[in-house]
């Protein structure tokens, strides 16, 4: 008994497992526009899934054709759904696409879920730049600071909380924070004191989970924008 055909995405040069994207089977028969394999080129192959002699089996075509033939001798009322084919073979189109542009950077797919499965999850652990200042001159009241320091950190970081507010730390980049330094209409040497302080709130961050790196870097700007 027919069960699947599918059409998966090879990797001819690095030999990486196929990705695979499953059509149940209901099809129309439509020619793969996706173009044929190249040197160092992914390319695609069709995988009919059936059952027989109480065993699932499933046997691996380079030709839509050949798979589609095969798989109407397991199962003569075999047919391609248009609408589910065109999805199909969108997918796979994007797939193709999303590999050879990562191919450049001799990246593949799952180094690329793998990083952006990894900023989601910070994104999540994290909280907004007005919580962490909070916590962190929190932290710093049960580590006896000066009021003093209490009061130059609340200062200078709620202004920059202010700014900040509703992104979550995690997603706070160094130049967003370089761009807004530059915007501050003060002196040098305050606007290195708002950097030294923000950094100091980072490391807190990063300690508390909330992102994975400090983006301030302990760099300085030196000159205002003109």
């Amino acid at each position: 008994m027919l069960d699947t055909l599918r059409t998966e995405l090879h990797d001819s040069a690095r030999m990486h497992k196929a990705i695979p994207r499953t059509t149940a089977i209901s099809p129309t028969i439509g020619e793969s526009e996706i173009p044929g394999s190249e040197a160092n080129q992914p390319h695609l192959k069709f995988v009919v899934n059936y059952g027989e002699d109480a065993k699932r089996k499933q046997k691996v075509f380079e030709k839509e054709e050949e798979a589609i033939q095969f798989a109407r001798t397991k199962n003569p009322n075999f047919r391609r759904d248009p609408i589910q084919d065109i999805e199909a073979q969108a997918s796979a189109r994007m797939l193709l696409e999303c590999t050879n542009r990562l191919n450049a950077y001799d990246k593949t797919i799952k180094d690329a879920t793998d990083f952006f499965v990894q900023h989601l999850t910070a994104t999540e652990k994290s909280c907004t730049v007005t919580k962490l200042v909070d916590e962190f001159v929190a932290e710093k009241q049960k580590e006896a600071a000066s009021n003093f320091d209490l009061d130059d950190l609340r200062s200078h970081l709620t202004i920059f909380g202010k700014r900040f507010d509703g992104d979550p730390v995690g997603t706070i980049t160094s130049t967003q924070i370089d761009n807004w330094l530059r915007s501050l209409n003060v002196s040098i040497i305050t606007r290195n004191h708002y950097r030294r302080l923000i950094m100091l709130a980072f490391n807190f961050a990063v300690q508390r989970g909330y992102t994975n790196s400090n983006p301030v870097l302990g760099r300085f700007v030196v000159s205002r924008a003109v």
